[in-house]
């Protein structure tokens, strides 16, 4: 019996199932034409992940866009601070832009994917878990979609990160639910789906590629086929 659907939020409602690096690399490199690829790219991103938590710049009422200041701040401040970029990059300007877009990137596909939550939320309770800052419920509040879910879990406001199956576990016992009527829904192996089997929940991986297919995890590759859930939790039994 599924009683209630829980999601992941980042590269999975704001996202074409994307992970975050990708995301800016697609506005530095194909937007901005700048010469970034993964491999020049990783260590600011990661660089700025890790300035975000230590230096908990974060503040819970912070919109997206402000967030994105921050680690587009760090990350291009990196970039030219290791040579990718050149230190006569206007630097202030170039993160401002940078944060712009991928605000308007990631916000766009919240609204795309607004309507299948709102489909799925008459139907179940649903469960938002992310590794965020301590803002998430802000972020979700300002998107629209806040009324949509019974409870929001954030990874800073409770102390617990993912991969730790504890997240899910608390997200989902907090709302009175086991995790075998919980069907978990996001985009990492790693961070959603590993911890989800591990606890006994049900899963469905998003992926963007069709080669990323996990046997015997149901896989969508778009957000809307979330409204065939019925049939996808079948064929999975099934097999």
């Amino acid at each position: 019996m599924i009683r209630a659907l829980a999601f992941d939020f980042g590269g999975t409602i704001d996202s074409p199932f994307m992970h975050w690096m990708k995301v800016y690399l697609k506005v530095y490199a194909e937007q901005l034409r700048l010469p970034l690829i993964p491999d020049n790219f990783r260590d600011s991103y990661v660089f700025a992940e890790r300035e975000m938590e230590r230096l908990q710049l974060v503040k819970p009422t912070d919109s997206l866009l402000q967030t994105q200041r921050y680690k587009t701040r760090l990350q291009v401040e990196h970039l030219c601070r290791s040579g990718v970029l050149p230190a006569s990059t206007h630097q202030d300007e170039l993160a401002e832009q940078v944060a712009h877009l991928v605000t308007e990137y990631s916000s766009s596909f919240v609204q795309t994917n607004k309507p299948v939550l709102q489909k799925l939320a008459t139907r179940y309770p649903l469960l938002l878990v992310s590794n965020y800052y301590g803002n998430l419920k802000t972020l979700v509040e300002q998107a629209g979609i806040l009324h949509l879910f019974q409870s929001v879990t954030d990874s800073t406001v409770v102390g617990i990160r993912k991969p730790d199956p504890a997240i899910w576990l608390n997200a989902i016992t907090s709302q009175g639910f086991q995790p075998d009527e919980v069907v978990v829904i996001g985009d990492s192996y790693k961070n959603d789906i590993a911890p989800a089997l591990s606890l006994g929940c049900q899963v469905i991986h998003c992926s963007s590629s069709e080669s990323d297919r996990i046997p015997g995890v149901p896989t969508i590759t778009e957000f809307s086929q979330l409204c065939d859930l019925d049939t996808l939790l079948v064929g999975k039994n099934k097999d």
